[in-house]
Order: structure tokens, then C-alpha cells, then sequence
């Protein structure tokens, strides 16, 4: 996802765009600096000595040779970029468009501190007043074709930043469409629980609406929830659910089931689940069983539900002899992920959480392992700006995968990196380690199987445990005997043989199976710290 800075030249869009990016946690390019790259000298003198036609022409291929990625990454552009259409439609299909607007003073006194490098003015004899009114005038349409804009006469640049900021991560809000059975949009955005009730009644909700938390969701975000959907013309009603793990099993699930028979919620009315990822997946597996099927929404509270649990639909509960043995995939109606709630969520669970945002990160690309290393530590933090990004940049990552095979056939298994040993691990600790720290070790373990298979540099693990450690997340612990026990029990093993998701490098993963037992015992002793 991309944010295109656009505006007359000498408006600040690189001063801004920089401290945006600061703000966000965010990259940072300048297209003309990319121009000079490209073409080996200054913009100035492509424009003297190739022409102007050609200065655009090179400024397209810069928006061109950008390709998508889930990382996030501020632009600033060149004043003339979005003058042709094509380049327009091209930012918009990346990302958006923020326009800076400001005086022809203000763009004057900009064009002024720059005037020593655009010496393609100076030779046409035009002052810094005269071109800052002329592009005023002549682009004034195509600096109005922007998803917004923001005024940044006598305002300084840092200022300018923090209000674009304040726009993407509370004003607007950020969208990632899920197109599983049914299309399903993952809404985020700070403040975004005040307005759950219109949203659902915008999706057709309406009647008895059970909404399912645990003590600490009932403490903190349950009432607010609760008038928002009385205030859309809903019936809610309060259930309470088992904190934590000891919710998802079937004694827990068999009082949910009847709780929502003695508040008579119907076919034509939903389960809203507030909480962690253990309450979604209970109310997920008992909305998508209780009536044979009734319509369920989220609102994580936790960043591993905001990043992982609550988008896929699966669903599900535990038995003694494993995590997630029973369950069925249903899709919810919508999530609704507010990152401002993240504020009251002990440490502990933050770094649970940034476990899934590592994963999603090595799964996808170097940008967005490099914008979680710039922002992990400011998530620990509970800096809302970057945070909001990290929880956007894994939702969209798993939205995709989830559209292109939501029932785990193929493409959806490399989420599994890290999972595999971990749940085992998980388990084994008798849920004293979080999952989050149970996904930890087992990348580091999956890492090390690689290194051992001769799947992975030697360079990857250490790279990996450097973030995870920035995480405050476990990357050496012991291994409790009974992890082998339930390894052999993983729900993903076919004909009684464990699939292992195992990174090649950044972005390439592969499925391996049939994997000898003195591999597995050196990639365990690398965890315990036994091995190099």
C-alpha cells in the first residue's frame, strides 16, 4: 500500500513525505530522486537536454516498476506526475492520493529555496511568483482529483504529516475486502467499535444480536458495543465466555450453545464476538453450528486476533489430545479491528500478537519485513500510528491468501510457518506459553529444520531471531517431551505423516514432509540452545 504525496513543486510534499513515513514507520521514496538514479543526472538537466515529454515519460516508468505489496510506503511525487491520467489511475490502483495544497505565495517561497536546481526555469527567464501561479492555474483540476487533501499555508511540515496520519488511522480508516464463500470486508480503524451497530445494520442486521466476550472484553469494550447496536435498532444481549483458552472446549461450547437458546436469538440474528482470538474461535464454531448456521461478525481486541484469527474463518475448540481438533470454517459477516484498544492489553499479549505480524511479514516480501522492524518496538510502545499500519499490512496479506484458497487446499497452508512445532510446543506447556511465543519458537525451529535440510541460508535465522528478539519473544526454550506426542497428533498431518512450512529465504517457502528424526532432534537442539 502506497500514499501518493501530490502538489504544485515547492509545496513541501518531500519534506512532509519524509516525516510522514517517520510517523507511519512506514519507506520513503522521492520520484525524482529515483529519476536521477535512472537516468544519471539531475531532473533538471533531463529536462534541458532530453525534453520535457521525456522527463514525464521517465517519471511514468517510476510509477510503473512500483509493484504491490502489503508493506506500507509514503511518495512523493513531482509536481507535473499526476498531470497525464494514466498516471493517476496508476497511484490510485497502488494506494492513495494526498494532495498538498497551498498559496501561490506559499508555493513561491518553496520554489525559491529549490530555484539552484531547477536551472530549466532560469533559462526560460521565469521567476519562482510567476511559475507558482501558472501551475496554480493550469493543474488546478488534476490537483483536485486527490482522495484528500490537506491546506499547508502556515503550517509546518511536521504538523502536516501528523494530520495525514491522523486521517488514514482515525479519520478514514483503511479497508481489506476478503472474497472467501462470501465477500467480507476487514474494516480498520481507530474508533471503528463506536460504529459496529451501523455497520452491521448497513449489512442487514437486525433482531437479537448476542454479543460474546470473556471478563476483561465485558470490563473494557462490551457496553460501548452494546449501545452502538441498540442505537442501530438491534436486540443485543451479554454473553460471558471463559477467558483465554479454557473457553474453546466442549464443556465451554456447550454453555454458549445453551446461553443462546435461553436469550433466544434466532435465525435471523448474528453472534458478535469481542475478544481474543480464543473467543472468536468459540463463537465462530458455536455461529457456525447453533441453528445450523447463523451470521457471525468480529471486533478483535487483541493484535493476534486483529492479525490473524479473526480473518479465514475457521473456527474451533480443543481436546486433550490437541489444539483445534474440532471445528468448521465460517466466514464472518465483517471484522471490525479497532488498534486503539490496544492501549489497555498488557505487554505480554502485545508481543503475542507481533509473533503473527513476523510470520506475515517473512511470508511476504523484504519491505514488509523491514517496516516491521521499523515499527515493532513502537507497537511495544502502543504508538498508534505504526501499529494501525502493521495490523493493515498482515490483514491484507492474509486477506489474500484466504480469497485465493479459504479452505486450507493449497496456498492457506503456508500460514501454517511456525505453527506446526508451535502448536505441539503450545500444547505441551499446558497453554502456559501464549501462542504468540509458541509461534515464535516454532519458526525459529522451522527455520532450523530448513537450515538443516539445506533449504535456507545461514543468514535467514538470524535475521529472524533478531526481530523476533526485538518482539520481547521467546527464540531458545526447552522442549517439553510431550511436544513429540502431540507433533504426531497435528490436525495438518496427512497418511500419519507431519507437512513442515519451511522458509527458502524471505518470500519463498516450501512443503516438506517425511523428515527424518535426527533433523528434527538438530533443529530442537538449535531451540534449546544445544547447536550453533
Amino acid at each position: 500500500m502506497r500514499i501518493f504525496l501530490v502538489g504544485p513543486p515547492g509545496v513541501g510534499k518531500t519534506v512532509v513525505g519524509a516525516e510522514l513515513a517517520r510517523v507511519l514507520g512506514a519507506s520513503f521514496v522521492d520520484t525524482d530522486d529515483a529519476i536521477e538514479r535512472r537516468a544519471g543526472k539531475p531532473c533538471t538537466r533531463v529536462i534541458i537536454d532530453d525534453g520535457i515529454e521525456r522527463f514525464r515519460d521517465l517519471e511514468s516508468s517510476v510509477l510503473e516498476r512500483l509493484r504491490a505489496t502489503p508493506a506500507w510506503e509514503v511518495v512523493a511525487t513531482g509536481g507535473g506526475l499526476p498531470v497525464r491520467p494514466e498516471n493517476r489511475a496508476r497511484m490510485r490502483a497502488l494506494g492513495l492520493i494526498v494532495g498538498l495544497r497551498g498559496s501561490a505565495a506559499t508555493v513561491a517561497r518553496g520554489l525559491e529555496r529549490t530555484m539552484a536546481k531547477r536551472e530549466h526555469l532560469r533559462r526560460e527567464g521565469v521567476g519562482a511568483r510567476e511559475h507558482a501561479e501558472r501551475v496554480l492555474r493550469e493543474r488546478r483540476q488534476v490537483y483536485a482529483d486527490v482522495d484528500v487533501g490537506f491546506d499547508v499555508d502556515g503550517t509546518a511540515p511536521d504538523e502536516v504529516a501528523r494530520a495525514v496520519a491522523a486521517w488514514i488511522v482515525a479519520g478514514r480508516g483503511l479497508r481489506v475486502d476478503v472474497h472467501a464463500s462470501h465477500a467480507y470486508p476487514v474494516l480498520v480503524r481507530a474508533g471503528v467499535l463506536e460504529h459496529v451497530g451501523r455497520h452491521l445494520a448497513d449489512l442487514g442486521w437486525a433482531g437479537r444480536i448476542a454479543v460474546v466476550g470473556d471478563r476483561t472484553a465485558r470490563r473494557h469494550h462490551v457496553e460501548p458495543l452494546l449501545s452502538s447496536l441498540r442505537d442501530a435498532g438491534m436486540e443485543p444481549i451479554a454473553i460471558r465466555v471463559p477467558e483465554g483458552e479454557r473457553a474453546k472446549s466442549r464443556s465451554g461450547l456447550d454453555r454458549l450453545w445453551r446461553d443462546l437458546a435461553v436469550a433466544r436469538v434466532g435465525r435471523d440474528g448474528g453472534i458478535v464476538a469481542v475478544g481474543g482470538g480464543a473467543t472468536g474461535d468459540l463463537a465462530g464454531f458455536a455461529a457456525a453450528t447453533y441453528m445450523r448456521g447463523i451470521a457471525l461478525a468480529h471486533v478483535p481486541t487483541t493484535l493476534l486476533a486483529m492479525v490473524d484469527s479473526s480473518i479465514g474463518g475457521k473456527t474451533g475448540i480443543d481436546l486433550p489430545q490437541g489444539k483445534n481438533l474440532v471445528g468448521a470454517f465460517h466466514a464472518p459477516a465483517a471484522v471490525f479491528s479497532d488498534p486503539a484498544l490496544l492501549a489497555t492489553l498488557p505487554e505480554r499479549q502485545v508481543s503475542s500478537g507481533l509473533a503473527e505480524v513476523v510470520k506475515t511479514a517473512f511470508l511476504a516480501d523484504r519491505e514488509s519485513v523491514a517496516q516491521t522492524l521499523r515499527s515493532v518496538e513502537r507497537v511495544l510502545a502502543r504508538d498508534l500510528a505504526p501499529t494501525t499500519l502493521l495490523v493493515l499490512m498482515s490483514a491484507e496479506m492474509k486477506g489474500a491468501v484466504v480469497s485465493a484458497d479459504e479452505r486450507e487446499a493449497g496456498l492457506r497452508e503456508l500460514l501454517n510457518f511456525g505453527h506446526t512445532f508451535g502448536h505441539a510446543y503450545e500444547a505441551a506447556s499446558g497453554f502456559r506459553a501464549t501462542h504468540g511465543e509458541s509461534v515464535a519458537v516454532g519458526m525459529v525451529f522451522a527455520t532450523a529444520l530448513a537450515e538443516e535440510l539445506g533449504l535456507a541460508p545461514r543468514a535467514l535465522r538470524p535475521s529472524l531471531e533478531d526481530l523476533l528478539s526485538r518482539a520481547r519473544l521467546p527464540i531458545r526454550a526447552r522442549i517439553p517431551r510431550r511436544t513429540w506426542t502431540f507433533l504426531g497428533r497435528d490436525k495438518k498431518a496427512r497418511a500419519g505423516r507431519v507437512r513442515w512450512i519451511l522458509p527458502r529465504r524471505v518470500g519463498r517457502f516450501s512443503e516438506v514432509t517425511d523428515v527424518g528424526p535426527r533433523s528434527l532432534q538438530r533443529a530442537a537442539g538449535v531451540v534449546e540452545g544445544r547447536a550453533a
